[in-house]
């Protein structure tokens, strides 16, 4: 090293005296100054209620990991980090109004800085006054149980059929495809690239995939595997019952046993940087972990049998089939606010979907209620009185299976379309204007208006 050094230098000098110039390549093995990240691609907005939510393919690191992201809804002049930070390909960009069409751009950022910016996609926020929901006919009139998107496809599992998966690329088309076992299928979750399913019997209770179509058996500890979620780079899965409660997995294939609160563990989530997860029955109904491994009891708002818990606009929400107060809702997961319902229909399965967030019950009177913030919710009318057991949110639709074999969605409204065949009537200081009103969108007309300088105010 000492001898390569010396001999640089006198090139060096020799270069400066006769004139020429030399390059010195880097020693073999050096690692190349990590730069700031290319710009994501690929960018499909899909319109929610004052918010939108960006799906994007992302751009190279530049050899420093990605931190966060940045988005922009005015062209570029000003830039907006997500908080919390978000390092996964699908953002929700929060703040909007409905009915404005933004142009949004987004970067990547890593240590050294910020990335490119993309090119720009453009959204217009929509209204969500009323969510009308449609029956789908599933592949097969199986117990669904759960369903979950990723990677552009809606995958569900069951514990009864021939085939206990079956997949949509819409929520509208299903397809029956064969489980790794035919094991009683109770959760499935996606990320990391693969969706991964869990059981409550059979040899092996955990199955994955990368596409929903093909699955693999995975082996792990024997219990009563009831929910599973993904986050932090980290999937949780939750027990029932059993003498193993929690297990974590960095891949979905090799999982580790967690010692956990003893309590009888129904569904389980992240957000905000902790795992919640919910139970039925005992003394704890709620506990927490920044990791996955080591939990925490917290109490509940209510001695109810929580069923579901999801993450959205910085909020946890449970729905429970029992109580006076059938959801509870927390900023931190620690701390707990008993909400009331519409109705006592027995909530099974809460999600949040782009600003909204969707409750369905197996029973009851309207078998759905929305809400955008969890603490004030609307019923809605389901597509038909069935066992609704599971619900989840992706390329912009609400996808509800049942466990007597159904399935349903709800798209979000649009803003509604420009009224038609205008004709103007001068009076005295006004205008009287005649007109055939466009589409409403699926949410009623609240009112019009109007302007007289072609559109600027």
């Amino acid at each position: 090293m000492v001898v390569r050094r010396s001999v640089v230098a006198v090139l060096a000098v020799f270069s400066l005296v006769v004139g020429f110039t030399i390059t010195v390549s880097p020693m073999a093995g050096a690692t190349p100054a990590p730069t700031a990240p290319a710009a994501p691609t690929s960018l499909v907005a899909y319109r929610g209620y004052n918010s939108a939510e960006i799906v994007f393919t992302a751009g190279a690191d530049g050899g420093a990991a990605i931190t966060n992201y940045k988005y922009s809804t005015d062209n570029g002049s000003s830039w907006t980090a997500f908080s919390p930070a978000v390092t996964s390909p699908s953002v929700t960009v929060p703040d909007l109004t409905n009915g404005i069409t933004y142009s949004v751009k987004l970067r990547a950022v890593n240590s050294i800085g910020d990335g490119a910016a993309s090119d720009a996609v453009s959204v217009t926020p929509t209204t969500l006054d009323t969510v009308t929901w449609t029956t789908r006919v599933p592949a097969e009139r199986n117990s669904w149980h759960s369903v979950a998107y990723g990677n552009g496809m809606f995958v569900a599992v069951s514990d009864t059929g021939t085939n206990r998966v079956m997949t949509s690329p819409d929520g509208v088309t299903w397809t029956a495809r064969s489980a790794a076992e035919a094991n009683s299928w109770q959760s499935v979750t996606y990320g990391n690239g693969q969706f991964v399913a869990v059981s409550n019997d059979g040899t092996n209770r955990v199955m994955t995939s990368p596409d929903g179509v093909t699955w693999t058996a995975r082996s792990t500890a024997a219990s009563y595997w009831s929910s599973v979620t993904f986050g932090n780079g980290v999937f949780v899965a939750v027990s029932y019952f059993g003498a193993n409660r929690v297990m974590t997995s960095t891949d979905g294939v090799t999982w580790t046993v967690r010692t956990a609160v003893a309590s009888y563990w129904s569904s389980v989530t992240f957000g905000n940087g902790v795992f919640v997860a919910v139970s039925y029955f005992g003394a704890n109904r709620v506990m927490t972990s920044p990791d996955g491994v080591t939990w925490t009891a917290r109490s509940a708002a209510e001695a109810n049998g929580w069923n579901s818990v999801t993450f959205g606009n910085g909020t946890f929400v449970a729905v429970s089939s029992d109580g006076t107060n059938q959801v509870m809702t927390s900023t931190n997961g620690t701390t707990w606010t008993p909400r009331s319902t519409p109705e006592i229909d027995g909530w099974g399965s809460v999600t949040y979907g782009n600003g909204l967030f969707v409750a369905v019950s197996p029973n009851g009177g309207p078998r759905v209620m929305t809400s955008p913030d969890g603490a004030t919710w609307t019923p809605r009318n389901a597509a038909s009185l069935s066992l609704w057991d599971s619900v989840t949110y992706g390329n912009g639709l609400f996808v509800a299976v049942a466990g007597n074999g159904t399935a349903m969605t709800s798209p979000l409204a649009s803003v509604g379309d420009a009224p038609t065949d205008l004709v103007a009537t001068p009076r005295n200081g006004s205008v009287s204007v005649a007109f055939t009103a466009g589409s409403n969108g699926g949410a009623a007309i609240t009112n019009y208006e109007y302007s007289t300088d072609n559109g600027s105010s």
